[in-house]
Parts: C-alpha cells; structure tokens; sequence
C-alpha cells in the first residue's frame, strides 16, 4: 500500500538506523512493526492511520498480537494525552 508518509524516516530501536515508514507498514510480514506507533507517534496520527488503513482483521491481529495488549496501552496513553493538551 502507497501513503502520504511512505517518504518520512525515524530511527528504528530494532534495527539501529534510520528507516522509512513503508518499511514499518510491512515489516511483520503483512502486518506493520510491533513498534510502529511507538516510533511514529510524533510524526504523525499514526494510531488513526492505521485504524484506516487497516481492515478489522489486520487491526485485530495487530493489536492482539501484542504482548499484554501494548498497543491498545498506546493507544489509550497516547488518546488520553491529546485530550489534555
């Protein structure tokens, strides 16, 4: 899948260098890194992008696959932060 942000680069924690958001996006194969919003929060919506660009069964075994749910943690952190500000 091609997006607007496909261009944009961060520092991977995994891999130690610098890589673009594509990468992220399939980095588990069909589903995006583990890590992606954790990266990427900064940048971008990147929990909304994700949310549109992903059907309900990538989004299920994306946030499902993580261990005790941290990407619904994020979310929720990151969520409860934007109503703060």
């Amino acid at each position: 899948m091609k997006t607007e942000h496909d261009h944009k680069l961060t520092r991977c924690p995994k891999l130690g260098d610098e890589i673009n958001f594509a990468y992220c996006l399939r980095e588990a194969g069909d589903l995006p890194c583990s890590r992606i919003i954790q990266c990427w929060f900064r940048s971008f919506d990147v929990t909304s992008f994700l949310k549109n660009h992903l059907n309900k069964d990538e989004w299920s075994r994306f946030a499902g696959g993580q261990s005790g749910n941290k990407v619904a943690s994020l979310i929720e952190i990151i969520e409860k932060s934007k109503r703060q500000k």
